[in-house]
């Protein structure tokens, strides 16, 4: 397979980097996980605006070719090499800063990545069972909002879920509020309302979590953001989350099930998605 390496189309295992590397020392970069399906870069413009809002705020410039439409001209190239472009494809594109110091960085400059493999289309699924991870709890920060190469607590909630057997686990803040699952955003329908914990619960600003907010409305949905305990999820009518592979309905909290009949209030927006 090929690879994007700062621009440039090479092979895979032509890309070596130095042990030195600070996004292999103090994972002191970015990433981004994208879809390409129907012959088009899902999102794009929302998955470019949180990558450079994200690299601003870990003070990494961009690179001159580092321009929205020069990127996507760049991954479209990566799938024509690799023979993806009619394929549903899983794009991740990876940013970092160049070496140099220690914690304190002596360069403000970049590399990129962009790799591509074969994907899933965009699907509704369900999970059965869901628990509750606490060992770590997340907190808003500068950087929370983003992906960033520092991913312990959803490694770790992942460790946690293969030993409870779920198939997720659900996150928290400091305070003990709901924040997201392990790989993505938490959303629950009460009547006509869309519930999601705020990003002040530490929780990644998900690109399907920003079109359902921007949908829902269109659908006579109203949403509303907060800070909110556990205990709400046992009044909801539906319970889900959202990554960019799609929507996944969950069956059971805890001692808490779920009606599956429920989520039809919502399946009109994730037709327009």
């Amino acid at each position: 397979m090929n690879v994007v390496l700062n621009g440039d189309v090479v092979p895979e295992e032509a890309v070596g980097l130095p042990l030195n590397d600070r996004a292999f020392q103090y994972g002191d970069g970015l990433f981004e996980t994208l879809r390409y399906q129907h012959h088009e870069v899902r999102f794009w413009p929302d998955h470019y605006d949180r990558l450079t809002r994200g690299m601003e705020a870990l003070s990494l410039r961009l690179p001159p070719p580092f321009t929205p439409d020069r990127l996507q001209s760049q991954i479209i190239e990566l799938l024509k090499a690799n023979h993806l472009l009619d394929q549903t494809s899983r794009i991740k594109l990876q940013v970092w800063r160049q070496t140099g110091g220690l914690y304190t960085p002596t360069s403000f400059e970049t590399h990129y990545l962009i790799t591509a493999r074969t994907g899933l289309d965009f699907a509704l699924s369900e999970k059965t069972t869901v628990g509750f991870f606490d060992a770590v709890r997340l907190s808003p920060s500068a950087v929370s909002a983003y992906k960033t190469l520092n991913a312990l607590p959803y490694v770790l909630a992942g460790i946690a879920k293969q030993q409870q057997q779920a198939d997720d686990m659900i996150l928290r803040d400091t305070h003990g509020h709901l924040a997201e699952c392990i790989a993505s955003n938490l959303f629950w329908l009460v009547g006509d309302v869309l519930f999601t914990p705020s990003p002040t619960s530490g929780c990644i600003e998900g690109i399907l979590r920003r079109q359902l907010i921007r949908l829902a409305p269109h659908h006579g949905l109203s949403v509303q953001e907060g800070l909110f305990l556990p205990d709400v999820l046992a009044k909801a009518d539906a319970v889900f989350c959202t990554n960019i592979s799609g929507i996944q309905w969950i069956r059971r909290i805890g001692e808490t099930e779920f009606d599956e009949t429920l989520m039809n209030r919502i399946r009109p927006v994730f037709a327009d998605l």
